[in-house]
C-alpha cells in the first residue's frame, strides 16, 4: 500500500489517500472519500482508517478528507489533540472566529478532494466515472452535502471549478445528522441529549448565529432531486445522539424523487459504532453486517 498526503482548502483541510497494490491487475480502481464523524468539531479516527481497510480489500483507492475543525486546527500544530482541550476551546470563541468547519466550508473543501482525485486520475490509478463519497455522523452530513449540491451554481462558484468534477457517483451514510432542527426538536421532546454539548455543535456549523438560508441549504432532504446520486444508509434506533427519522426523512425524500437507494436499520446499538468490530473498540456483530451488504449493494448499482 502507497500513502500520500495532499491539503485542500483554505484552512486545516488534509487529505490522506490509502493507494492499493495494482498486483496483476492494471485497470483503473473504484474510489471512495471517507468523511469521518466528529460533531465538526474534531475528524474521528474510529471513524477513518477501520472502514479505509474494508475498502482496500475490495479493490478501492480510499481517500480520508480531515477537514477543518478545531481538532484539524491543533493538529496542524503539530499536536495531538485531547477532547477537554477541544471542548475549552469551542467553550471560550469570540462570536466572530471563523474556523474553517463552518456551513459551507467543509463542503468546498470535500469539492476540491474530489477534483483533485478526478485531476490526477492516472497519478491514483482511479476510474473518474466510479468516485464516491461515505461519511459518519457529521461526515455523513458532508457526504449528503455533497450528494445534493454538488450541481448548485453558488457551490460551483465557490469552489471555482465545473462540477462535473467533484460529482459523487453514489454515497455512503452511516447514522448521518442530515436535518439539525429536526435532530434538536427530538431532543426536547424526549428530553435527553445535553443542551450545552448541542450549543457548542451548532457553533461548530453555523457560526455565531444560524441565519435561515444556510439551515435550509444544510438541511439535505430540502435538497434531494434527480440529480443525487445512488444511496446506501444505515442506521440504529438506539441512536440518541443523531436520531433515526433523519435518515427515514432522506430515504423518504430519495424515494419520491426515484432515487436508487438502499437502506438498513438496526433496533439496537449507540451513535458512532463505525464498522462495529473490535479495531473501533466498539462490538456489535449484527451490526457489522452493513459492511458486506454495501458492498453488495455498489456491486448491484454498476
Amino acid at each position: 500500500m502507497e500513502i500520500k498526503k495532499f491539503k485542500v482548502g483554505n484552512y486545516y483541510a488534509e487529505v490522506t489517500a490509502m493507494l492499493g497494490d495494482s498486483g496483476v491487475k492494471f485497470e483503473a480502481k473504484p474510489a471512495v472519500v471517507i468523511c469521518p464523524g466528529g460533531s465538526y468539531m474534531y475528524v474521528s479516527k474510529r471513524e477513518a482508517e477501520p472502514i479505509a481497510y474494508e475498502f482496500l480489500a475490495q479493490g478501492y483507492q480510499v481517500f480520508i478528507l480531515r477537514y477543518s475543525t478545531i481538532g484539524t486546527m491543533i493538529e496542524a500544530e503539530g499536536r495531538t489533540p485531547e477532547r477537554d482541550e477541544m471542548y475549552k476551546i469551542a467553550s471560550m470563541l469570540k462570536p466572530d472566529k471563523t474556523l474553517g468547519s463552518e456551513f459551507p466550508n467543509p463542503l468546498i473543501e470535500l469539492a476540491l478532494t474530489m477534483s483533485h482525485i478526478r485531476e490526477n486520475i492516472h497519478e491514483y490509478n482511479v476510474d473518474a466515472d466510479n468516485i464516491g463519497v461515505l461519511g459518519f455522523s457529521a461526515g455523513g452530513h458532508l457526504a449528503a452535502s455533497l450528494g445534493v449540491h454538488w450541481h448548485q451554481d453558488w457551490l460551483t462558484e465557490l469552489v471555482g471549478k465545473e462540477s462535473r468534477w467533484y460529482r459523487p457517483n453514489f454515497q455512503v451514510l452511516g447514522y448521518p445528522i442530515l436535518d439539525y432542527d429536526l435532530n434538536r426538536i427530538i431532543a426536547e421532546e424526549r428530553g435527553i441529549g445535553d443542551p450545552q454539548y448541542m450549543s457548542m455543535a451548532s457553533r461548530m456549523v453555523f457560526g455565531k448565529s444560524i441565519e435561515e438560508d444556510v439551515l435550509d441549504k444544510a438541511t439535505a432532504k430540502n435538497y434531494v432531486s434527480e440529480n443525487t446520486p445512488p444511496t446506501f444508509m444505515w442506521h440504529t434506533g438506539e441512536d440518541k445522539l443523531v436520531f433515526i427519522k433523519n435518515t427515514l426523512d432522506f430515504a423518504n425524500a430519495l424515494e419520491q424523487h426515484s432515487v436508487p437507494w438502499e437502506l438498513h436499520t438496526f433496533h439496537k446499538g449507540d451513535h458512532g459504532l463505525s464498522v462495529a468490530s473490535k479495531i473501533t473498540g466498539k462490538v456489535n456483530p449484527h451490526v457489522q453486517k452493513w459492511v458486506p451488504l454495501m458492498f453488495e449493494w455498489l456491486e448491484d448499482i454498476k
